[in-house]
């Protein structure tokens, strides 16, 4: 293919066979994949679950990938090279859309959200172990908005079943108002009476379109940036995205599609000379709405504020500022907003059991609770959970109590001693001032908490003191290019240090990959995909010993396995930027 200007004219060439063929095989890959994920459904049991060719088979769409993007770059950027990914891009998702979630079960929340939504309904109100425990009371709630909940489930067999799979149902939805307002339309759109299946597929045809407009948007930014169109790969072909997005359905496209679009206007704005605060306010606003669908956009603010500051002056930053605070206010405060007091008396407790991950903090009770803040699902999240991480992890366990922890779950890599962590955790205790009596003798669940808290303050403190030095020396270059970098690294280093790090948050990464200087940021995502071992290792493992270790399979995964997951791009990333400032 060879472009002159914008003819656009079509040219047999190595470059443009090889990258038809790769798409083609990608194409059979996806196909594969589509019938492989049928035996993921919930009859299936866990240790007959094909986890292991599921990853085989990903592995081998990562190197067609990587190596798709090389022959793009040797190709001439043009529109016809442009329509072509997009379209590529479209088989693929359209491909796996009808696919079983392969060990995901997220969108039956959005599923049962959408509903509650369409019905007008708060999703914080009321959370579904609540819903359930009025379904087993039997008789009316004497709270009607409970009871149009209880309505609602029994009047849709799939809303039953979107219901009673939720994981860790005792906590009210977590998610803004923004992507409810998508599970919504999603909930308004569908037919009543349709198999749950059909539920998951009109809700994640809506987040595969927020997927391609991404692509589009990226599309436009690297357009406006005269980089290659070929880099738009990165993002349009990446495995990871069609795993998270078009089969396990996840809402973060809906964040993304927004945050993408909030950076391309901040970049398109450089190339006015005339910028007003109109561009700032434009700006605010849409990064505002991102913040919105998901709370991770906000770690952009300080760019974003840098920016305004450093190239447009000090009103442009204020009135972006205000925008994006005052919106992303009115946008959250569904969420994080006063408890209804009438919960309480809605509700009987019931007397089933709460399910709690190994690694997460809550702890398990005999009875769902009678009543919930509205906020608490999100709070539960912020607070005490975590998930294939490794830095955060390893903060944490080394100012953590090891020593009424059995040998099956004690991790390896602590190297404190149990006397300096209670220390460290009771003067963090005392200075935070949330506990009773933060004198005297904390509690086990005390300094578990404690625990967490100080490991967040160290490791987010870290981080915001990277992302704002980032951000104002980047914001300091008159090259868009540079705060482009500048967000992927933010992005990327706040899901590093986070206790969370789930694979599908490192899509959110995933549209600033062209603007990269580390290629080795191009091997996380497929790296990340080693936290769908998790379940074989659970499934095939529940009893100790793992290859001579004292961890069953779930702990095996834990404090060996995310070692195996992160350590080596870590190591790649340490030697690159080394190699980086020797030729420099």
């Amino acid at each position: 293919m060879s472009a002159d200007g914008d003819s656009n004219k079509l040219i047999v060439s190595g470059p443009l066979l090889g990258l038809v063929s790769l798409a083609s095989v990608s194409a059979l890959g996806y196909a594969v994949l589509l019938w492989l994920s049928w035996q993921f459904g919930a009859e299936i049991p866990a240790e007959q679950r094909p986890t292991v060719w599921m990853l085989t088979g990903f592995a081998g769409l990562f190197v067609a990938y990587w190596l798709s993007i090389r022959l793009a770059l040797h190709l001439p950027s043009s529109k016809l090279l442009a329509a072509g990914i997009l379209a590529a891009s479209a088989l693929f998702r359209g491909i796996l859309l009808p696919s079983v979630p392969m060990h995901e079960i997220d969108i039956y929340r959005y599923v049962w959200d959408g509903a509650v939504v369409a019905e007008g309904i708060s999703p914080y109100r009321y959370s579904p172990e609540q819903v359930l425990a009025a379904v087993n009371a039997g008789g009316a709630p004497s709270d009607p908005t409970l009871q149009r909940l209880v309505e609602l489930q029994a009047g849709s067999g799939s809303l039953n079943e979107s219901l009673n799979t939720i994981h860790y149902g005792r906590y009210p939805s977590p998610y803004p108002i923004v992507s409810q307002s998508v599970f919504g339309l999603s909930a308004l759109i569908t037919p009543e009476n349709v198999t749950t299946h059909t539920r998951m597929v009109i809700m994640k045809s809506l987040l595969v379109m927020m997927d391609l407009a991404t692509l589009v948007v990226l599309m436009l930014m690297l357009r406006t940036l005269d980089m290659h169109v070929g880099w738009s790969i990165a993002y349009g072909w990446c495995p990871l995205m069609m795993k998270e997005i078009a089969n396990g359905g996840h809402l973060d496209s809906i964040a993304i599609f927004i945050a993408t679009l909030a950076i391309w206007l901040l970049v398109r704005s450089s190339k006015n000379a005339r910028t007003t605060t109109l561009a700032g306010v434009l700006a605010g606003a849409v990064l505002a709405l991102a913040i919105g669908a998901k709370l991770y956009p906000v770690v952009l603010v300080p760019l974003f504020a840098a920016v305004w500051l450093r190239q447009r002056g000090w009103k442009v930053a204020a009135v972006g500022l205000v925008t994006t605070c005052v919106v992303s206010i009115f946008l959250l405060y569904p969420l994080f907003g006063p408890t209804e007091k009438e919960n309480a008396s809605a509700v009987k407790p019931t007397g089933a059991a709460v399910e709690i991950e190994p690694g997460q903090l809550a702890e398990p009770t005999a009875s769902p609770p009678t009543s919930v803040a509205a906020d608490e699902g999100i709070k539960a999240f912020l607070q005490q959970w975590e998930m294939n991480d490794l830095l955060f992890m390893l903060v944490l366990e080394n100012v953590r109590v090891q020593g009424d922890v059995p040998e099956a779950k004690r991790p390896w890599f602590v190297f404190t001693s149990d006397e300096w962590a209670t220390s460290v955790v009771a003067h963090w205790a005392r200075l935070r001032r949330s506990v009773d009596d933060p004198d005297g003798d904390l509690s086990p669940t005390d300094l578990r908490r404690e625990s967490f808290s100080l490991a967040r303050a160290v490791t987010g403190g870290g981080f915001a003191l990277y992302a704002c030095l980032l951000a104002w020396f980047a914001a300091g270059k008159n090259d868009p290019r540079e705060w482009c970098r500048a967000a992927m690294l933010t992005l990327a280093w706040f899901w590093l240090t986070c206790p969370t790090q789930n694979p599908w948050y490192w899509c959110w990464i995933v549209p600033l990959l062209p603007f990269a200087r580390r290629r080795t940021w191009l091997a996380v995502a497929a790296v990340t995909m080693l936290y769908y071992l998790r379940f074989w290792l659970i499934a095939h493992y529940p009893q100790p010993p793992v290859l001579g270790t004292p961890y069953d399979g779930a702990y095996f995964f834990y404090f060996v396995v995310a070692w195996l997951e992160f350590l080596p791009v870590l190591i790649a990333l340490a030697m690159e930027s080394a190699l980086a400032w020797r030729n420099r």
